[in-house]
């Protein structure tokens, strides 16, 4: 098979542009060890090959910006891409994800969605609580907030109005042990650790404090990961989730294609498989 894999642009990798281009890098080497042709370039060069990539059977990658996503959905079939593109938009615009894992009755915190058109919750939502922009990746520490009162959710939305965010998200916080977790859907691969334990784009898993150790159903957290990245299409996957006391697991954050840093070699196998599969 010919294939594509796309690099990340480094303006959408916040402290993190090493691990992201070592997973896909893994990702291709075992991709030529399985006998296939991979081509790789950054999404900063798409527009060299006018956003057609009829060549490749299939492509793969680690896309960000809104514009080349949309333009490489004008000029190819959906079906080629491992993670969908629809799906990467809906995992990078926070509203539109949330609106889903509503509709699909993904286990998360209550939240409230701001948009033009009104607002949307899943439940009632009190201080203390995060609000999070609501369209694109964060990109600055300001673009999630832990907030306690009034005064302090004025100020954030403030600040969103001056930058021009359209659209914001207030989610519950919820009192409990904080876990990241990397999976393949449709592979065997999947893994979580807490996230004290690992690094911090930026800082913000200290307002949790140490962990319990809440007892919690690994298989559970699988099969709620594995049915999140189905509703998006996007079987490349890591998130966030909270554990709370009676070990009930709540999804708070959903990403396509992170960087598997602590997994590297272990998961590059296993998306090689999938991509293949």
């Amino acid at each position: 098979m010919k294939l594509l894999g796309i690099y990340r642009s480094e303006k959408f990798s916040p402290n993190m542009v090493s691990n992201d281009k070592a997973i896909l890098d893994a990702v291709a080497d075992e991709l030529r060890n399985m006998g296939n042709e991979v081509v790789t370039m950054s999404e900063d060069d798409l527009s060299t090959l006018s956003y057609d990539v009829s060549a490749y059977d299939k492509v793969f990658g680690m896309l960000r910006n809104t514009n080349t996503i949309n333009r490489l959905m004008e000029k190819n079939d959906e079906d080629k891409f491992v993670n969908s593109l629809g799906g990467i938009l809906d995992c990078n615009e926070r509203v539109a994800l949330l609106e889903i894992f509503m509709d699909e009755g993904i286990n998360m915190p209550p939240c409230a969605l701001y948009t033009h058109l009104g607002v949307k919750s899943n439940g009632e939502v009190t201080f203390p609580l995060w609000i999070k922009k609501g369209n694109g990746c964060a990109e600055v520490k300001e673009d999630t907030s832990f907030v306690t009162n009034d005064d302090e959710a004025a100020a954030v939305i403030a600040d969103f109005q001056e930058r021009e965010i359209p659209s914001f998200v207030a989610q519950q916080h919820i009192e409990g042990d904080l876990v990241k977790f990397y999976g393949v859907e449709g592979t065997d691969f999947f893994r979580w650790y807490y996230a004290s334990e690992g690094h911090s784009k930026f800082g913000l898993e200290d307002i949790n404090g140490k962990e319990h150790g809440y007892t919690f159903n690994n298989e559970a957290l699988k099969a709620l990961a594995d049915r999140a990245s189905r509703s998006v299409e996007t079987p490349i996957y890591g998130g966030d989730c909270v554990i709370d006391a009676n070990g009930e697991i709540y999804i708070i954050d959903f990403n396509d294609w992170p960087s598997f840093s602590r997994y590297r070699d272990e998961a590059a196998k296993a998306i090689a498989t999938r991509i293949i599969k």
